[in-house]
Protein backbone atom coordinates (compact mmCIF):
# COMPACT_ATOMS: atom_id res chain seq x y z
CA UNK A 1 0.00 0.00 0.00
CA UNK A 2 1.58 3.54 -1.02
CA UNK A 3 1.54 5.89 1.24
CA UNK A 4 1.63 10.01 -0.06
CA UNK A 5 2.71 13.18 2.13
CA UNK A 6 -0.03 15.49 2.98
CA UNK A 7 -0.30 19.24 1.51
CA UNK A 8 -0.41 20.37 4.42
CA UNK A 9 2.93 18.91 5.72
CA UNK A 10 5.10 20.12 2.62
CA UNK A 11 3.50 23.74 3.22
CA UNK A 12 5.80 24.39 6.49
CA UNK A 13 9.14 23.13 4.40
CA UNK A 14 8.30 25.25 1.68
CA UNK A 15 8.15 28.23 3.65
CA UNK A 16 11.12 27.66 5.26
CA UNK A 17 13.09 27.24 2.18
CA UNK A 18 11.58 30.69 0.89
CA UNK A 19 12.30 32.49 4.25
CA UNK A 20 15.92 30.93 4.36
CA UNK A 21 16.37 32.31 0.46
CA UNK A 22 15.19 35.96 1.27
CA UNK A 23 17.63 36.00 4.42
CA UNK A 24 20.74 35.20 2.23
CA UNK A 25 19.52 37.48 -0.27
CA UNK A 26 19.38 40.40 2.05
CA UNK A 27 22.83 39.37 3.49
CA UNK A 28 24.67 39.15 0.02
CA UNK A 29 22.90 42.41 -0.92
CA UNK A 30 24.41 44.35 2.17
CA UNK A 31 27.62 43.25 1.36
CA UNK A 32 27.54 44.43 -2.08
CA UNK A 33 25.94 48.44 -0.52
CA UNK A 34 28.91 48.21 1.74
CA UNK A 35 31.41 47.06 -0.49
CA UNK A 36 30.50 49.47 -3.34
CA UNK A 37 29.78 52.23 -0.99
CA UNK A 38 33.07 51.97 0.76
CA UNK A 39 35.41 55.06 1.12
CA UNK A 40 38.00 55.52 -1.43
CA UNK A 41 41.41 57.30 -1.37
CA UNK A 42 41.60 60.56 -3.39
CA UNK A 43 43.80 59.78 -6.15
CA UNK A 44 45.50 62.34 -8.67
CA UNK A 45 45.62 61.84 -12.27
CA UNK A 46 48.15 59.83 -13.29
CA UNK A 47 49.23 60.94 -16.23
CA UNK A 48 49.73 64.43 -14.71
CA UNK A 49 51.85 63.45 -11.65
CA UNK A 50 52.94 59.56 -12.41
CA UNK A 51 54.46 59.28 -9.12
CA UNK A 52 54.18 59.19 -5.44
CA UNK A 53 54.58 62.89 -3.81
CA UNK A 54 55.86 62.37 0.18
CA UNK A 55 56.84 65.23 2.07
CA UNK A 56 60.99 65.43 3.08
CA UNK A 57 63.71 66.87 5.07
CA UNK A 58 67.33 67.27 5.32
CA UNK A 59 69.16 66.06 8.40
CA UNK A 60 70.38 69.07 11.34
CA UNK A 61 73.90 68.85 11.42
CA UNK A 62 74.46 70.21 15.10
CA UNK A 63 76.70 69.80 18.50
CA UNK A 64 74.84 68.70 21.25
CA UNK A 65 75.53 66.91 23.94
CA UNK A 66 74.43 62.85 25.13
CA UNK A 67 71.03 63.52 26.51
CA UNK A 68 69.41 61.48 29.77
CA UNK A 69 65.84 61.53 30.86
CA UNK A 70 64.92 60.93 34.02
CA UNK A 71 62.59 60.96 37.16
CA UNK A 72 62.77 62.96 39.76
CA UNK A 73 61.18 64.59 42.83
CA UNK A 74 61.45 68.71 43.57
CA UNK A 75 62.57 69.85 47.12
CA UNK A 76 63.14 72.87 48.48
CA UNK A 77 66.93 73.49 49.16
CA UNK A 78 66.25 75.35 52.57
CA UNK A 79 63.66 73.82 54.76
CA UNK A 80 63.46 73.77 58.51
CA UNK A 81 61.50 70.92 60.67
CA UNK A 82 61.08 73.25 64.21
CA UNK A 83 60.18 71.32 67.72
CA UNK A 84 59.50 71.60 70.78
CA UNK A 85 62.21 71.92 73.00
CA UNK A 86 60.69 72.08 76.49
CA UNK A 87 57.45 70.23 77.83
CA UNK A 88 55.19 72.91 78.38
CA UNK A 89 51.45 73.70 78.07
CA UNK A 90 50.47 76.58 75.02
CA UNK A 91 49.47 79.12 76.38
CA UNK A 92 48.80 81.13 72.95
CA UNK A 93 49.63 81.18 69.34
CA UNK A 94 50.62 83.93 67.13
CA UNK A 95 48.10 84.81 64.31
CA UNK A 96 51.05 84.00 61.82
CA UNK A 97 51.21 80.26 62.95
CA UNK A 98 48.72 78.90 60.48
CA UNK A 99 49.44 77.00 57.05
CA UNK A 100 50.62 79.09 54.30
CA UNK A 101 51.41 81.55 56.24
CA UNK A 102 54.81 83.67 55.26
CA UNK A 103 57.11 84.21 58.67
CA UNK A 104 60.77 85.92 59.33
CA UNK A 105 63.99 84.34 60.86
CA UNK A 106 62.56 84.77 64.54
CA UNK A 107 58.85 85.40 64.18
CA UNK A 108 57.31 84.21 67.27
CA UNK A 109 55.24 80.96 66.97
CA UNK A 110 53.69 79.59 69.97
CA UNK A 111 53.93 80.68 73.43
CA UNK A 112 54.31 77.80 76.10
CA UNK A 113 54.00 77.85 79.95
CA UNK A 114 57.15 79.19 81.43
CA UNK A 115 56.26 79.57 85.45
CA UNK A 116 58.28 76.84 86.11
CA UNK A 117 61.27 77.64 84.40
CA UNK A 118 61.34 81.31 85.92
CA UNK A 119 61.27 79.67 89.01
CA UNK A 120 63.98 77.55 88.33
CA UNK A 121 65.69 80.96 87.09
CA UNK A 122 65.46 82.56 90.23
CA UNK A 123 65.99 79.52 92.41
CA UNK A 124 69.32 79.63 90.38
CA UNK A 125 70.32 83.33 91.00
CA UNK A 126 69.88 82.83 94.49
CA UNK A 127 71.77 80.30 94.78
CA UNK A 128 74.63 81.80 93.13
CA UNK A 129 74.46 85.27 95.16
CA UNK A 130 74.82 82.21 98.48
CA UNK A 131 77.95 80.80 96.84
CA UNK A 132 79.19 84.57 96.28
CA UNK A 133 78.55 85.39 100.13
CA UNK A 134 80.75 82.09 100.67
CA UNK A 135 83.40 82.54 98.60
CA UNK A 136 83.88 86.31 100.44
CA UNK A 137 83.77 85.11 103.35
CA UNK A 138 86.54 82.34 102.53
CA UNK A 139 88.65 85.07 101.45
CA UNK A 140 88.09 86.61 104.90
CA UNK A 141 88.93 82.83 105.96
CA UNK A 142 92.38 82.10 104.10
CA UNK A 143 94.11 86.32 105.50
CA UNK A 144 92.74 85.02 109.21
CA UNK A 145 94.10 81.38 108.69
CA UNK A 146 97.47 82.78 107.47
CA UNK A 147 97.89 85.25 110.34
CA UNK A 148 97.27 82.53 112.56
CA UNK A 149 99.64 80.12 110.93
CA UNK A 150 102.41 83.01 111.03
CA UNK A 151 101.82 83.70 115.00
CA UNK A 152 101.35 80.17 115.84
CA UNK A 153 104.63 79.00 113.99
CA UNK A 154 106.75 81.97 115.85
CA UNK A 155 105.15 80.73 119.05
CA UNK A 156 106.89 77.09 118.38
CA UNK A 157 110.07 79.02 117.22
CA UNK A 158 110.01 81.06 120.89
CA UNK A 159 108.85 77.35 122.63
CA UNK A 160 111.93 75.58 121.10
CA UNK A 161 114.57 78.23 121.83
CA UNK A 162 113.29 77.94 125.11
CA UNK A 163 113.88 74.34 125.59
CA UNK A 164 116.74 74.73 123.88
CA UNK A 165 118.13 77.13 126.92
CA UNK A 166 116.86 75.06 129.61
CA UNK A 167 117.90 71.95 128.12
CA UNK A 168 121.60 73.79 128.25
CA UNK A 169 121.58 74.99 131.71
CA UNK A 170 120.39 71.12 132.66
CA UNK A 171 123.79 70.26 131.32
CA UNK A 172 125.28 72.37 133.69
CA UNK A 173 123.43 71.64 136.08
CA UNK A 174 121.66 74.96 136.67
CA UNK A 175 118.32 73.42 136.15
CA UNK A 176 116.54 70.39 137.44
CA UNK A 177 114.86 67.69 134.83
CA UNK A 178 111.88 69.00 136.00
CA UNK A 179 112.06 72.33 134.19
CA UNK A 180 113.41 70.88 131.02
CA UNK A 181 110.50 67.94 130.36
CA UNK A 182 108.38 71.31 131.33
CA UNK A 183 109.85 73.27 128.25
CA UNK A 184 109.97 70.66 126.31
CA UNK A 185 106.19 70.31 126.86
CA UNK A 186 105.51 73.92 125.99
CA UNK A 187 107.50 73.07 122.45
CA UNK A 188 105.57 70.02 121.71
CA UNK A 189 102.46 71.97 122.15
CA UNK A 190 103.20 74.97 120.28
CA UNK A 191 104.62 72.51 117.53
CA UNK A 192 101.05 70.92 117.73
CA UNK A 193 99.32 74.28 117.24
CA UNK A 194 101.73 75.17 114.31
CA UNK A 195 100.21 71.52 112.55
CA UNK A 196 96.75 72.28 113.46
CA UNK A 197 96.97 75.46 111.83
CA UNK A 198 98.66 75.11 108.75
CA UNK A 199 95.93 71.80 108.29
CA UNK A 200 93.05 74.53 108.32
CA UNK A 201 95.22 77.27 106.27
CA UNK A 202 95.88 74.50 103.44
CA UNK A 203 92.19 72.95 103.51
CA UNK A 204 91.19 76.66 102.53
CA UNK A 205 92.23 76.17 98.50
CA UNK A 206 90.13 72.72 98.33
CA UNK A 207 86.75 74.65 100.08
CA UNK A 208 87.58 77.42 97.63
CA UNK A 209 87.50 74.67 94.86
CA UNK A 210 84.62 73.43 95.84
CA UNK A 211 82.26 76.36 95.79
CA UNK A 212 84.48 77.45 92.37
CA UNK A 213 82.52 74.18 91.56
CA UNK A 214 79.11 74.63 93.01
CA UNK A 215 79.22 77.87 91.50
CA UNK A 216 79.53 76.78 87.79
CA UNK A 217 76.93 73.78 88.42
CA UNK A 218 74.47 76.85 89.03
CA UNK A 219 75.25 78.96 86.43
CA UNK A 220 74.86 75.84 84.20
CA UNK A 221 71.61 75.45 86.00
CA UNK A 222 70.92 79.32 85.31
CA UNK A 223 71.75 79.23 81.40
CA UNK A 224 69.60 76.08 81.06
CA UNK A 225 66.76 77.64 83.09
CA UNK A 226 66.95 80.76 81.03
CA UNK A 227 66.89 78.71 77.66
CA UNK A 228 64.23 77.06 78.69
CA UNK A 229 62.49 80.09 79.27
CA UNK A 230 63.57 81.36 76.21
CA UNK A 231 62.55 78.34 74.17
CA UNK A 232 59.02 78.58 75.46
CA UNK A 233 58.53 81.02 73.03
CA UNK A 234 58.97 78.93 69.87
CA UNK A 235 60.29 80.67 66.84
CA UNK A 236 60.82 80.43 62.91
CA UNK A 237 64.44 79.33 62.04
CA UNK A 238 64.24 80.64 58.96
CA UNK A 239 62.34 82.45 56.71
CA UNK A 240 59.87 81.10 54.54
CA UNK A 241 56.29 79.74 54.51
CA UNK A 242 54.31 77.36 57.06
CA UNK A 243 53.83 74.02 55.40
CA UNK A 244 52.54 72.61 59.14
CA UNK A 245 51.20 74.08 62.04
CA UNK A 246 49.22 71.83 64.45
CA UNK A 247 49.53 72.88 68.34
CA UNK A 248 46.54 74.68 69.42
CA UNK A 249 46.25 76.44 72.84
CA UNK A 250 45.68 74.41 76.00
CA UNK A 251 47.92 71.59 74.34
CA UNK A 252 51.06 69.63 75.78
CA UNK A 253 54.09 69.98 73.73
CA UNK A 254 56.65 67.48 74.22
CA UNK A 255 60.32 67.51 73.07
CA UNK A 256 61.51 66.31 69.96
CA UNK A 257 57.47 66.68 68.72
CA UNK A 258 57.47 68.47 65.39
CA UNK A 259 55.26 72.05 65.74
CA UNK A 260 56.16 73.27 62.62
CA UNK A 261 57.52 73.34 59.15
CA UNK A 262 59.03 76.17 57.28
CA UNK A 263 60.04 75.91 53.95
CA UNK A 264 61.91 78.40 51.64
CA UNK A 265 60.22 78.16 48.04
CA UNK A 266 62.99 80.72 46.31
CA UNK A 267 65.11 78.13 45.77
CA UNK A 268 64.63 74.49 44.37
CA UNK A 269 66.75 71.63 44.33
CA UNK A 270 66.32 67.78 42.31
CA UNK A 271 67.36 64.76 43.31
CA UNK A 272 68.03 63.13 39.43
CA UNK A 273 68.30 58.86 39.59
CA UNK A 274 70.66 58.65 35.90
CA UNK A 275 71.77 55.62 34.48
CA UNK A 276 75.55 54.70 35.32
CA UNK A 277 76.83 54.94 32.16
CA UNK A 278 75.77 59.06 32.34
CA UNK A 279 79.30 59.65 34.70
CA UNK A 280 81.49 59.82 31.95
CA UNK A 281 79.26 62.35 30.34
CA UNK A 282 77.41 64.45 33.22
CA UNK A 283 79.74 67.30 35.18
CA UNK A 284 78.59 70.00 37.39
CA UNK A 285 77.11 73.34 35.53
CA UNK A 286 75.14 70.42 32.76
CA UNK A 287 71.80 71.91 32.01
CA UNK A 288 68.90 70.13 32.87
CA UNK A 289 65.06 70.60 31.69
CA UNK A 290 62.54 70.09 34.03
CA UNK A 291 58.81 69.57 33.77
CA UNK A 292 56.21 68.81 36.66
CA UNK A 293 54.16 65.87 35.92
CA UNK A 294 51.02 67.65 35.66
CA UNK A 295 48.96 68.63 32.69
CA UNK A 296 49.58 72.42 30.76
CA UNK A 297 53.18 72.18 33.13
CA UNK A 298 56.17 74.79 31.61
CA UNK A 299 59.41 73.57 30.66
CA UNK A 300 61.90 75.00 33.58
CA UNK A 301 65.59 75.26 33.48
CA UNK A 302 67.83 74.35 36.33
CA UNK A 303 72.11 73.28 36.39
CA UNK A 304 73.31 70.17 37.91
CA UNK A 305 74.95 71.68 41.06
CA UNK A 306 76.43 68.12 42.71
CA UNK A 307 77.63 64.92 41.62
CA UNK A 308 76.77 62.00 44.06
CA UNK A 309 80.04 59.73 44.35
CA UNK A 310 78.73 56.52 44.60
CA UNK A 311 76.41 54.53 42.26
CA UNK A 312 73.56 52.40 42.98
CA UNK A 313 74.84 48.84 42.87
CA UNK A 314 71.16 47.55 43.38
CA UNK A 315 69.42 49.91 40.91
CA UNK A 316 73.24 50.80 38.60
CA UNK A 317 72.01 54.17 38.91
CA UNK A 318 73.72 57.62 39.78
CA UNK A 319 72.04 60.58 41.49
CA UNK A 320 72.86 64.18 40.71
CA UNK A 321 71.28 67.52 42.39
CA UNK A 322 69.82 70.06 40.08
CA UNK A 323 69.30 73.32 41.33
CA UNK A 324 66.97 76.03 39.85
CA UNK A 325 64.96 78.74 41.11
CA UNK A 326 61.61 78.12 42.47
CA UNK A 327 58.65 79.40 40.76
CA UNK A 328 54.85 78.33 40.35
CA UNK A 329 56.41 76.09 37.71
CA UNK A 330 58.03 73.85 39.93
CA UNK A 331 56.89 73.64 43.68
CA UNK A 332 58.71 71.67 46.17
CA UNK A 333 57.15 68.12 46.22
CA UNK A 334 56.48 68.13 42.82
CA UNK A 335 57.57 64.55 40.46
CA UNK A 336 59.15 65.94 37.60
CA UNK A 337 60.32 64.56 34.48
CA UNK A 338 63.86 65.66 34.07
CA UNK A 339 66.18 65.44 30.46
CA UNK A 340 69.63 66.66 31.57
CA UNK A 341 72.17 67.58 28.51
CA UNK A 342 75.41 67.28 29.11
CA UNK A 343 78.24 69.28 27.31
CA UNK A 344 78.25 69.23 23.60
CA UNK A 345 81.64 67.43 22.00
CA UNK A 346 81.29 67.09 18.19
CA UNK A 347 78.55 67.97 15.83
CA UNK A 348 76.05 65.25 15.25
CA UNK A 349 73.09 64.25 13.00
CA UNK A 350 70.11 64.99 13.93
CA UNK A 351 66.50 63.39 12.18
CA UNK A 352 62.86 63.87 13.31
CA UNK A 353 61.78 61.32 15.28
CA UNK A 354 58.57 60.21 12.99
CA UNK A 355 61.28 59.58 10.37
CA UNK A 356 62.70 56.87 12.22
CA UNK A 357 60.97 53.32 11.75
CA UNK A 358 62.16 50.07 13.09
CA UNK A 359 66.18 50.94 12.67
CA UNK A 360 65.71 52.56 8.93
CA UNK A 361 64.70 55.89 7.24
CA UNK A 362 63.36 56.70 3.62
CA UNK A 363 65.95 58.33 1.22
CA UNK A 364 64.99 60.03 -1.60
CA UNK A 365 68.07 60.41 -4.34
CA UNK A 366 67.56 61.21 -8.23
CA UNK A 367 63.36 60.42 -7.68
CA UNK A 368 64.10 57.28 -6.17
CA UNK A 369 63.48 55.52 -2.68
CA UNK A 370 65.96 54.01 -0.76
CA UNK A 371 65.99 52.46 2.28
CA UNK A 372 68.72 52.90 4.54
CA UNK A 373 69.73 51.33 7.92
CA UNK A 374 70.86 53.48 10.95
CA UNK A 375 71.43 53.40 14.65
CA UNK A 376 70.17 55.90 17.32
CA UNK A 377 72.23 57.38 20.26
CA UNK A 378 69.96 59.21 22.11
CA UNK A 379 66.79 61.21 21.94
CA UNK A 380 66.48 65.10 22.22
CA UNK A 381 63.56 67.28 22.30
CA UNK A 382 62.98 70.81 21.35
CA UNK A 383 62.38 73.40 18.16
CA UNK A 384 65.21 72.73 16.10
CA UNK A 385 64.02 73.36 12.69
CA UNK A 386 61.71 76.61 11.69
CA UNK A 387 60.46 74.87 8.80
CA UNK A 388 59.07 71.76 10.56
CA UNK A 389 56.66 71.36 13.71
CA UNK A 390 58.86 68.50 15.49
CA UNK A 391 59.52 68.94 19.12
CA UNK A 392 61.33 65.31 19.70
CA UNK A 393 64.56 64.45 17.64
CA UNK A 394 66.53 61.39 17.11
CA UNK A 395 70.60 61.76 17.11
CA UNK A 396 71.98 59.29 14.96
CA UNK A 397 75.43 57.05 16.02
CA UNK A 398 76.64 57.47 12.54
CA UNK A 399 76.56 60.75 9.97
CA UNK A 400 74.89 61.20 6.49
CA UNK A 401 75.36 64.19 4.06
CA UNK A 402 73.57 67.16 5.09
CA UNK A 403 72.08 67.17 1.76
CA UNK A 404 70.08 64.19 2.08
CA UNK A 405 66.42 64.09 1.24
CA UNK A 406 64.47 62.20 4.12
CA UNK A 407 61.22 61.01 3.90
CA UNK A 408 59.42 62.37 7.14
CA UNK A 409 57.10 59.90 7.13
CA UNK A 410 58.96 56.56 8.27
CA UNK A 411 56.31 54.12 8.46
CA UNK A 412 54.76 54.51 5.09
CA UNK A 413 55.62 50.90 3.63
CA UNK A 414 57.54 51.80 0.40
CA UNK A 415 59.19 49.34 -2.26
CA UNK A 416 62.53 49.72 -2.41
CA UNK A 417 63.45 51.76 -5.93
CA UNK A 418 60.31 53.20 -6.34
CA UNK A 419 59.76 56.52 -8.53
CA UNK A 420 59.02 59.33 -5.52
CA UNK A 421 58.37 62.94 -5.77
CA UNK A 422 59.92 65.14 -2.89
CA UNK A 423 57.60 67.54 -1.44
CA UNK A 424 59.48 70.16 0.99
CA UNK A 425 57.13 70.89 4.31
CA UNK A 426 54.27 73.50 3.24
CA UNK A 427 54.29 72.09 0.15
CA UNK A 428 50.47 70.68 -1.45
CA UNK A 429 49.68 68.20 1.48
CA UNK A 430 50.05 64.12 0.56
CA UNK A 431 46.28 63.05 0.55
CA UNK A 432 46.03 64.08 -2.81
CA UNK A 433 48.83 61.99 -3.54
CA UNK A 434 48.37 58.90 -6.32
CA UNK A 435 49.73 55.32 -4.71
CA UNK A 436 51.57 53.98 -8.00
CA UNK A 437 51.41 49.93 -8.58
CA UNK A 438 54.93 49.73 -6.97
CA UNK A 439 53.19 49.92 -3.53
CA UNK A 440 51.99 47.15 -1.53
CA UNK A 441 48.18 46.66 -1.12
CA UNK A 442 47.88 47.98 2.24
CA UNK A 443 49.42 51.57 0.74
CA UNK A 444 45.60 53.41 1.20
CA UNK A 445 45.70 52.50 4.96
CA UNK A 446 49.72 53.93 5.41
CA UNK A 447 48.82 57.01 3.21
CA UNK A 448 45.72 57.90 5.81
CA UNK A 449 48.29 57.14 8.42
CA UNK A 450 50.81 59.97 6.72
CA UNK A 451 48.41 62.64 6.81
CA UNK A 452 47.96 62.41 10.78
CA UNK A 453 51.56 62.04 11.28
CA UNK A 454 52.08 65.23 10.55
CA UNK A 455 50.98 66.35 14.15
CA UNK A 456 54.05 66.16 16.43
CA UNK A 457 53.82 63.01 18.40
CA UNK A 458 54.02 63.59 22.64
CA UNK A 459 57.28 63.18 24.26
CA UNK A 460 58.32 60.04 25.52
CA UNK A 461 60.40 59.28 27.69
CA UNK A 462 63.57 57.31 26.57
CA UNK A 463 65.41 54.37 28.46
CA UNK A 464 68.76 54.75 28.32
Amino acid sequence: MTSHKSPLRILPLLTRGVVSIACIGAGIGIYAWLYYARAQPSASDPAMTGRLRLQVTTPIEQAVGRHFRAFGQARAVNVADVPARVTATVISVHPNYREGATVAAGDALVSLDSEDFQRQLTMSDEALRGIDARLSMLELDTANAKRTLELVEEDARLAQADFERVKAAAAQDAAIAREVDRARGGAISAERAVTAARAAYNKLPFERTALIAEQARQQAARELARASVERSTIRAPIAGILQLAQLDVGEMAAPGVVVARVVDPTMIEIPILLPALAREFVRVGDSVALRADRAGSEMVEARITRIAPEDDPATRTMTVFAETAGSTALAPGAFVEAEVASAATAARTIVPRRAVNGGRIVTIENGVAHALAVEVEFAISGALAHDLPDTEWLVLKGSIPSATMIVLDGSRRIREGATVEAVKPGAQPATSDAAPASLDASNSTAATSTNSSSTPTPATPLTN
